[in-house]
């Protein structure tokens, strides 16, 4: 993806935090280290064992995978790092040279998954884990918690230092997805296929800009149609035999948007 609409993405999300109340935690970037540099996946690679480094911020937009490393300069009580993947990918991540104090109120959590003002995304309904499943606690079990994959294309970490030179280094490693379900686009254009062979569960894939969506194909059970419309009725997306429709809203969390389209399906297809 170029670095234009990926730009647009990590402005949009750092907007969505400053109504948040989150903004003071957004650090200076320095001219050396900007904006293109935090988002580029052009990263050049000369070898196999390249490895992309930086400094991990306090609140940090992360869509390259490679190794990232946060030392406080002073107590940092409430950060979090956004990271996000291609659509067709889901996201590994494991801590290294962890130097915290969970005695002192410290933490490092790892979500499957995003959180924006109090909504998750892939909500409760589309996520086949159960929301306490979907935290890895790295104080709550060293030896496990030290790493996580997530289910989707976009993930997260929050942790809480009290002390200065207290840090961890965290490395992402971006995995393919061959059935990609519930995905956070980081483009306002393009196109996707979503195949979920001989699976019941709900997907849905999320698009945070204003745009126009057309559905060209849709393939459930035996019922096929190229030439789709929307029917004028809306009951609900998730009511008996809604199997496709199309929700709009001002969070990340589905289950509580709105319906603007409905395509329905008997379930016996």
């Amino acid at each position: 993806m170029s670095v234009a609409p990926r730009t647009h993405f990590l402005l949009f999300l750092i907007s969505l935090l400053s109504r948040m109340g989150l903004s003071r935690y957004i650090e200076d970037i320095e001219a050396a280290d900007g904006l293109y540099s935090l988002l580029s996946l052009d990263q050049k690679r000369d070898s196999e064992d390249f490895i992309f480094r930086r400094p991990l911020r306090c609140l940090d937009m992360l869509a390259t995978d490679g190794s990232y490393t946060f030392v406080a300069s002073r107590p940092q009580l409430a950060c979090a790092a956004f990271i996000i993947a291609e659509p067709s990918e889901v996201i590994s991540l494991e801590l290294s040279d962890v130097n915290i104090d969970c005695s002192a109120g410290d933490f490092i959590k790892m979500f499957d998954g995003w959180v924006l003002k109090g909504e998750k995304f892939p909500s409760k309904q589309d996520h086949e884990l159960p929301l306490h499943q979907r935290y890895t606690d790295y104080c709550s079990s060293p030896a496990t918690g030290a790493t996580s994959r997530s289910s989707q294309n976009v993930a997260m970490i929050f942790f809480r230092l009290h002390s200065a030179d207290s840090g961890f280094t965290l490395a992402i490693k971006n995995l393919h997805n061959p059935f990609p379900c519930n995905i956070m686009s980081q483009s306002p254009e393009g196109s996707f296929t979503m195949v979920l062979p001989h699976q019941r569960r709900n997907c849905s894939f999320s698009i945070i800009y204003p745009v126009e969506i057309r559905l060209t194909e849709l393939s459930l059970g035996h019922a096929k149609s190229n030439e789709l419309s929307p029917k004028a009725a809306v009951v609900g997306l998730f009511g008996v035999g809604r199997l496709c429709g199309a929700v709009r809203g001002n969070g990340v969390d589905t289950s509580m948007m709105f319906p603007v389209a409905d395509l329905c399906f008997s379930l016996s297809g």
